[in-house]
């Protein structure tokens, strides 16, 4: 069974027992900065877990793109480890609990897939006597192919009983396929609990059912759920046969382009094989994370893809590949995968030039890190130590492998100081460990509790900048608050909000909130599991919960956001047209004083096209253009033409911005009716914010009057000082640089006659 089939018979087995298909959430977590990267089925729902989302369903399954690098190092020499890989999942929020979870997967697996019973285990945690019950009794499962293991394998978190942290917890069940008797270490005694290889593990079944508190005390949860995984390459390679997840038809395509780049064959030569799997590995890794708007950088999730795109790079090397090549598995991975994630196929040329331009980089920063070693190791004697920590920073910031660090030492008789630099490399995988901690998942306090209590805020400001709405709750500081006397800071619920929440670069609202007790000024508004948080702060009297409340926007304010708001369309627009489809939003920055818009492009735009795009934009502002927003079914958006954006997610409903006749995209954002209401648009500048994407910043209306206004100001100084006739101020100019110029060097030839024969000082021009 391929796995494309594996991945719709998952799908297709739990909707038809009432689950919710949910598509997969974006690598790159939507207003989740504590994650680096989405690394498992659960994290979209984690506001579910804790019974404060407010989805309509109870029950759901996806097919999860999950990213992990915590064990990279093992990427290539086992046959199951990888940075990227999908997740199959199906979840109960308060639903069903372990006996339909238990047997649902027994019939998922020894009916849809048919796998044997007899090859099939199953582990449980020591004291889970409920889950023992029911694969004993319920399934039939014989005692002996049921290992009780501790909290350390079969709890989640791992170790949380006796190490933490608090917060929801509960033991699993994992289920293991038998290999055979000739696969691994070939003992008698071999057993799930051996890692030999033998005994795969497939599906985790999580019975999330305690609130671990203070002193390992697990408290029952009122709401218990289940959150199951089972990685899809994992079970690939068991329904097609294979002992290693890289020979799939998930991944052998790319080992084998690796191999015919290299010119090597796979299969020869072990070092070499374990290069093209990491090659093929961390191919599909950056294509889905650049694809979710991941770009290479030097921080963050954009450090994490260029790390990966250099390791790759260095494999390459090693098997021999001269010059760039991995911009063309972009290709091929969009030939395996495109079908279920049209995105790497829709972004494949950018995703390619952005990889070749990182290619060429590192290729640069490669021969400087070869220099820096030099210099290092000129200053050490035959037998001396080379820091660990140097070699650290090789490592970390120049991408060299510790291998030729060691290489080069050796050839120059230098030591390497092995105890340092595995120090510092611990530091960073603590680091990297820490962004994905788990009391960042769930997090706890007064708002979580608040927004337990209320669905997701009706946004009311698409047709309205005020309302009348009962404060529904006060937040401040450790706890909920009855009411906020004047000069106290809060935060603010209501059921409805003319004010829009600070999303997909534009600043939230401001205004303030009215009640016959007391005024108090709205700040921000953020918006966390769909519920608006206004942060207010009182200017006059009491506000008070429970009262009805007047919600005013600041309509000036709101209106100037609009305005840069729509002009960002059409810059977007005029940028695909003049400079090429290829150009993609990668960022953007929407506030009253001026927008700010960053695109995938790889050079400075020249003046005169900057002039172009400026002109063009005015140009639709001043045909005054209708504006039309509507909310449509995703996919009859995409039929339309509606551009989706870089990195964006998006429901099963969208709204679609058409600016008629110019420029249809996907936003949520607020915008004007009419294009002729942005007013003047001007550029600022434009420059370059990482490779491959360069940032436009501008201004609209007002502001951009009074940016004109200044520069005619400024303009009409210089003419006066130069006292240029109309039209003659570039060459009155041009005149003076030159005489400048042929002073200077008059001066330079007078001082070298000892100062004879120093001209006079020139008159006037």
């Amino acid at each position: 069974m391929n796995s494309d089939a594996i991945r719709s018979e998952y799908l297709r087995f739990f909707e038809e027992r009432g689950h919710t298909v949910v598509q997969s959430d974006s690598l790159v977590p939507a207003g989740d900065a504590s994650l680096l990267f989405t690394g498992a089925g659960m994290n979209q729902f984690k506001d579910m877990f804790l019974g404060v989302g407010r989805q309509p369903y109870r029950r759901a399954a996806s097919s999860q793109k999950c990213l992990r690098t915590g064990d990279i190092e093992n990427v290539g020499r086992t046959a199951r480890h990888h940075t990227f890989f999908e997740m199959l999942g199906n979840f109960s929020f308060g639903d069903y609990f372990k006996k339909e979870a238990v047997a649902w997967a027994w019939e998922f697996m020894s009916g849809v897939l048919g796998i044997e019973r007899e090859r099939m285990s199953v582990s449980i945690f020591r004291d889970d006597e409920e889950a023992f019950d029911l694969w004993r009794n319920l399934i039939g499962m014989p005692e002996k192919r049921i290992y009780r293991f501790g909290e350390h394998d079969n709890f989640w978190p791992a170790d949380a009983p006796t190490l933490g942290p608090n917060g929801p917890c509960g033991p699993c069940s994992e289920i293991f396929v038998d290999l055979g008797a000739d696969v691994g270490c070939r003992k008698n005694e071999c057993s799930p609990a051996c890692d030999c290889g033998r005994f795969v593990e497939v599906w985790n079944l999580v019975f999330t059912q305690f609130d671990r508190r203070d002193g390992g005390v697990l408290a029952p949860l009122p709401q218990r759920n289940i959150d199951t995984g089972m990685g899809l390459e994992r079970i690939a390679a068991v329904m097609q046969g294979k002992l290693n997840n890289f020979e799939t038809d998930l991944l052998f395509p790319l080992v084998q382009q690796a191999a015919a780049v290299s010119g090597r064959r796979y299969g020869a030569e072990h070092e070499n094989d374990r290069r093209m799997k990491r090659i093929a590995d961390h191919a599909r890794a950056v294509t889905f994370a650049m694809a979710d708007g991941a770009l290479p950088s030097n921080e963050g999730r954009g450090y994490v893809v260029r790390r990966l795109i250099r390791r790759a790079e260095l494999d390459g090397a090693a098997l021999g590949v001269n010059e760039p090549f991995l911009h063309h598995m972009v290709e091929t991975v969009g030939k395996l995968m495109g079908g279920v994630y049209p995105e790497v196929v829709e972004r494949a040329a950018n995703i390619g030039a952005f990889i070749r331009s990182e290619e060429e980089r590192f290729r640069r920063t490669l021969e400087n890190g070869v220099d820096r070693l030099d210099a290092m190791t000129r200053r050490l004697p035959k037998g001396g130590v080379f820091p660990g920590q140097e070699a650290f920073v090789l490592y970390d910031t120049y991408g060299f492998p510790v291998e030729l660090t060691r290489e080069i030492l050796a050839e120059k008789e230098v030591v390497l100081d092995e105890d340092g630099f595995r120090s510092a490399m611990e530091t960073r995988r603590e680091e990297t460990r820490s962004k994905a901690a788990f009391g960042a998942i769930f997090p706890s306090g007064p708002l979580e509790a608040v927004k337990a209590k209320f669905k997701p805020t009706e946004f009311t400001g698409y047709f309205t900048d005020g309302c009348e709405e009962i404060l529904g709750a006060l937040v401040a500081g450790c706890g909920v608050v009855g009411e906020l006397a004047e000069g106290e800071e809060g935060v603010a619920v209501f059921a409805r909000s003319p004010f829009y929440a600070e999303a997909g670069g534009q600043v939230a609202d401001t205004g303030t909130l009215s009640q016959p007790s007391g005024e108090a000024d709205v700040v921000d508004v953020q918006k966390s599991g769909g519920v608006f948080l206004h942060r207010v702060k009182v200017r006059k009297g009491v506000l008070k919960t429970g009262e009805k409340t007047r919600l005013d926007v600041d309509t000036a304010r709101r209106l100037a956001i609009k305005r840069n708001h729509t002009a960002t369309h059409l810059l977007h627009r005029a940028l695909r047209e003049i400079i090429g489809e290829h150009v993609e939003q990668a960022g953007s920055h929407v506030s009253p004083e001026r927008l700010r818009l960053d695109f995938t492009h790889f050079e400075a735009l020249p003046q005169e096209v900057i002039e172009k795009v400026e002109e063009r934009v005015n140009r639709w502002i001043i045909s005054d253009r209708p504006v039309n927003a509507v909310d449509m079914p995703l996919e009859e958006a995409r039929r339309s033409g509606a551009l989706a954006l870089f990195g964006e997610k998006y429901g099963e409903v969208v709204r679609m911005v058409d600016v008629e006749g110019t420029s249809r995209e996907l936003c949520g954002g607020t915008h004007l009716e009419r294009t002729g209401r942005v007013g003047p648009f001007l550029i600022q500048r434009e420059e370059s914010v990482s490779a491959g994407v360069r940032r436009i910043e501008a201004l609209t209306g007002d502001n951009a009057w009074k940016a004109i206004n200044a520069a005619r100001k400024e303009l009409s100084g210089v003419v006066r000082e130069l006292k240029a006739p109309s039209g003659e101020t570039i060459a009155r100019v041009e005149a003076l640089k030159t005489r400048l110029k042929e002073l200077e060097r008059e001066l330079r030839e007078a001082r070298t006659r000892g100062g004879a024969g120093i001209p006079p000082a020139p008159e006037r021009i």
